[in-house]
């Protein structure tokens, strides 16, 4: 079905990029994506893979902060163990030494704050009082650094590269909390965790949370085209109005919102709502779960999940 919505598409293509004009694709996800996103996330700018979507939301909050005259804030925040691409902005967000060491003179430095997966737990110590705990070391950070810092960056629920280590969605949930007082954008990093990886449609709503910034890719197309998107706020979107060319968002790649990827990205969506996937997805993980339950207290298992 993504390979026919393509090839329909490709057919009656007038014009190729955004450039001053839009197109009816471009247009029809960026309504769809605002009405399965958290609340609030009205706005959506195009890229064409995972690590540009980062690099527009680091990017954007930067900016946001610099254009209503906060230019101290230049940094920012990350959890250790993280992984959020290959550009050197989305890089720099890196605590992995395999992706980072080589190229570490050329990266920005961010602050680390632990990261509340199972690894991290101490003895006797559950998986909700283990989030809690660091919890506090990150608002005890943000509370140090928060007037040079323009945001925190996380992928909700499960650090991917890292070792698909795991967190209670408390944490996500006592984050936002602390990025709000201290006026700390959050950035989701979604673009792995997305699109019912985590049995809801995007992990973030396990936390009942709408983030500044939402980044997405991978699933959005199912694969079949270089795609994605970062969604945002009006207040974001605000910010960077302005008859002031040089205050405005000069960012963008020859296949922002190129239409086949658009069509790909429709048709995927369409077939979540189709076939129940996120449903059928539960049904599984059940079964799953029930088959792996013998191995929890096998010694060579860590964490079963």
């Amino acid at each position: 079905r993504i390979a026919s919505a393509i090839a329909e598409q490709a057919l009656k293509l007038e014009h190729v990029i955004f450039a001053g004009f839009s197109h009816e694709p471009g247009l029809q996800l960026a309504e769809q994506l605002v009405k399965l996103s958290p609340a609030g996330l009205n706005r959506v700018f195009y890229a064409d893979n995972g690590s540009a979507a980062v690099e527009v939301a680091l990017k954007m909050s930067f900016q946001f902060f610099a254009n209503r005259g906060h230019t101290q804030k230049q940094r920012f925040i990350a959890l250790s163990n993280s992984y959020h691409g290959e550009t050197l902005g989305a890089l720099s967000m890196a605590d992995v030494p395999l992706y980072r060491q080589v190229y570490a003179p050329l990266l920005m430095t961010p602050l680390f704050a632990p990261a509340p997966d199972h690894l991290e737990r101490q003895e006797h110590e559950s998986e909700i009082q283990c989030a809690l705990r660091c919890a506090e070391k990150l608002e005890d950070l943000i509370s140090q650094h928060h007037h040079d810092l323009c945001a925190m960056i996380i992928e909700p629920l499960v650090q991917c590269a890292g070792g698909m280590r795991m967190y209670h969605p408390i944490y996500i949930e006592q984050a936002r909390r602390i990025c709000n007082q201290y006026g700390v954008h959050l950035i989701a990093d979604e673009i792995a965790v997305g699109f019912g990886r985590t049995g809801t449609f995007f992990a973030c709503e396990q936390a009942s949370i709408s983030p500044d910034f939402l980044c997405l890719s991978k699933g959005l197309t199912g694969g079949f085209l270089p795609m994605s998107a970062v969604l945002t706020t009006d207040d974001i979107f605000n910010a960077f109005l302005s008859n002031d060319r040089s205050r405005g968002f000069l960012h963008s790649h020859s296949y922002t919102g190129n239409p086949l990827g658009c069509a790909a990205a429709l048709a995927s969506v369409a077939i979540f709502h189709d076939d129940n996937i996120i449903e059928k997805n539960k049904i599984s993980a059940t079964l799953i779960k029930q088959k792996l339950a013998t191995l929890s207290s096998h010694p060579n298992v860590n964490n079963v999940r």
